[in-house]
């Protein structure tokens, strides 16, 4: 093409320019089609604006992160420390959790700004023989979210986290102020009723009233921190004991991998992640998700017949709904990253050459009888030796 001369796209007509923006659902690929020339800036400015951007995935792949909304894959520009950091969860804003050192220098780090804000990696205990004297223990976070933007005053901080010295131990609870250069206080997951399967398996800040932490229980009850979270001597914690759930029957011998939860259109859902009766395949096959329905003192998880027209994208502390209405016609369904690794809390202290985070059980559940179908709508990834998947959140 000659100097001066418009490239040949630029002859295209404003209806066919147009038409070609309305399947540009990705607000990262709306502005590289702005940018090709005047003639398309002007014909997309026609257009209405695009449907509010949903979360992205983030791969790890051998030469660092690469993004998908669904394909093509958009690299991103990180901050060398970054490249190769363990991820653990996101926040609203592209705000992203990671560990640079795999279990140490633990960071919430902005992937447009670039800012970075430092989190806690020990936790202090007090003696109780010796006034004054404290112990610091080295943790690892596991999962994480937070109460508003990390840049907010007063933002607090919730986690799952492991301990280095035993890391077979159960996890803990522990919450944090931005700025905290350590946790003062934690809370053992799994506690002494053994019965009531109490292990932690996701967290969720509820900003209903004055705002809550809930923590998601194995035995699918909740344990609830209602703000103020500070001074925790003062937090006000309670659980909700749910109804054993009578559809065991339907999940067809199915095992439970993973629950979730995540509020919809003002109320609280709990996602169940089923696995293959058969081995050697990928693990999830398919979904069921329950609303949380509450009767005088009584909490039960009621299962719903479809998604109706919802959109969930579920991870640990990052679980967000959206709506298919809103601009992703046929789109509905269950949207899954690979986090098998939250079961293995080995996995952060092995050298690079025995880490393996699995990365390849990501997609959709369509949700939609009969029957349901996963699709494999992201690319197949081997594991990483140094992150699983996770989602940006827009």
């Amino acid at each position: 093409m000659a100097d001066g001369e418009s490239p040949p796209w630029a002859e295209l007509v404003p209806d066919i320019v147009r038409e070609i923006g309305r399947h540009l659902l990705c607000e990262i690929d709306r502005h590289h089609a702005d940018g090709l020339c005047r003639s398309w800036r002007d014909a997309l400015l026609q257009l209405r604006p695009p449907p509010p951007p949903l979360p992205r995935l983030v791969l790890p792949e051998a030469d660092g992160p690469a993004f998908y909304c669904r394909l093509p894959p958009h690299p991103f520009v990180l901050p060398p420390a970054a490249l190769r950091a363990r991820c653990f969860g996101s926040y609203n804003g592209a705000w992203i959790f990671q560990a640079v050192d795999q279990a140490a220098n633990h960071v919430l780090l902005n992937l447009i700004t670039h800012q970075q804000l430092n989190l806690p990696n020990l936790i202090r205990f007090p003696s109780f023989r010796l006034p004054g004297l404290t112990f610091d223990f080295e943790v690892a976070f596991v999962a994480a979210t937070l109460s508003s933007q990390p840049t907010d005053q007063g933002c607090v901080g919730a986690s799952i986290i492991g301990f280095k010295r035993r890391p077979l131990n159960p996890r803990h609870i522990a919450f944090w102020r931005m700025g905290d250069e350590a946790f003062s206080q934690s809370i053992e997951s799994r506690w002494i009723d053994e019965e009531l399967e109490l292990d932690v398996v996701d967290l969720l800040y509820s900003g209903h009233g004055a705002g809550a932490f809930l923590f998601l229980t194995r035995g699918e009850n909740i344990l609830v921190f209602r703000q103020p979270i500070f001074p925790l001597g003062d937090m006000q914690t309670t659980v909700l004991y749910f109804e054993r759930r009578g559809d065991d029957d339907d999940d067809d011998g199915r095992p439970v991998h993973d629950r979730y939860l995540v509020e919809s259109r003002g109320k609280l859902l709990m996602v169940v992640r089923l696995g293959d009766r058969e081995p050697g395949r990928l693990p999830t096959t398919t979904f069921r998700v329950f609303e949380r329905e509450d009767e005088l003192f009584n909490n039960y998880w009621t299962k719903l017949p479809d998604l109706g027209g919802r959109m969930l994208f579920v991870g640990r502390g990052c679980s967000r709904s959206y709506e298919a209405a809103d601009g992703y016609p046929g789109m509905e369904g269950v949207y899954f990253l690979d986090d098998r690794s939250f079961h293995d809390p080995m996995v952060v202290y092995k050298d690079a050459a025995q880490r393996r985070y699995p990365c390849s059980d990501n997609g959709r559940w369509s949700g939609a009888p009969p029957p349901a179908e996963v699709e494999r709508c992201f690319p197949e990834q081997g594991p990483s030796n140094y992150s699983p998947p996770v989602w940006i959140l827009p």
